[in-house]
């Protein structure tokens, strides 16, 4: 899916067939203004700066990766940033991921003062939007202090509580923990 659409957006190839339906969206998207960046694989390190999607090991400098965005399809136009990530599932509120694409837009494009990130829904055609303003930025990563907390106590401990998501009814694989939806086929 991910790759025929980036394909759309960047040559204008039709999306194959089963996925026709969602061609008038991909269209839409196609007249979107500003360089278009295509399925782009983002990372920040500890520090919350720009770096390779992979640690370089021959460079003794080069950070970890801390954080890793993969953008469905972005545009930067001057000081605006706009970044959707695509959906096939049903709409569903209370995400944080919206807001870590545009902290992560924010760190590689110092030039925006402004991002606009979405989820586009396929199944009904709607996008999700939301709006992200620069000086924003230190509220935006406190969003995610609690859960920076939880996860560097468990890699120090290496322990690692079962937590519930939306993945566990159906595509985590660790089927001995709780949480999972597999467990009832046992």
């Amino acid at each position: 899916m991910h790759d025929a659409l980036k394909e759309c957006l960047q040559k204008g190839t039709p999306l194959p067939s089963g996925m026709e339906v969602w061609q008038g969206i991909a269209d839409q998207f196609k007249k979107v203004k500003g360089k278009l960046l295509a399925e782009q694989e983002l990372a920040l390190d500890e520090n919350w700066k720009p770096c390779p999607w992979f640690k370089d090991r021959h460079d003794p400098n080069a950070q970890d990766p801390w954080v890793r965005v993969i953008l469905d399809a972005a545009w930067i136009d001057g000081t605006v940033g706009k970044c959707i990530d695509w959906k096939t599932g049903k709409p569903k509120r209370g995400s944080d991921q919206l807001a870590l694409f545009a902290l992560v837009m924010f760190a590689y494009y110092p030039q925006l003062t402004e991002v606009r990130t979405g989820f586009v829904w396929l199944k009904n055609g709607t996008v999700t939007w939301e709006k992200f303003k620069r000086e924003d930025v230190p509220k935006l990563w406190a969003l995610y202090a609690t859960d920076i907390q939880r996860l560097e106590n468990a890699h120090q401990s290496g322990m690692f509580p079962p937590k519930t998501s939306g993945l566990c009814s159906q595509w985590c694989p660790v089927v001995t923990c709780q949480f999972n939806g597999k467990r009832r086929n046992w």
